[in-house]
């Protein structure tokens, strides 16, 4: 599996990991315009990391 698809699956899981972390270990409750980009790029990432699944299945 060569390609930018295994090297986009690291970064969006790696990502939707952090943001995940983030938002459920939080001390106290964010802004809302905060708590809204958090699940935004959340959705983003995760997005992002079943497209690339998707597109290096397809490759095969």
């Amino acid at each position: 599996m060569n390609g930018k698809w295994p090297k986009v699956m690291l970064m969006s899981g790696l990502t939707s990991a952090w943001l995940l972390y983030d938002i459920a270990t939080a001390t106290e409750a964010p802004r809302q315009a905060v708590a809204i980009l958090q699940y935004g790029l959340l959705a983003c990432a995760l997005i992002g990391l079943v497209g690339s699944v998707v597109m290096a299945a397809s490759e095969k």
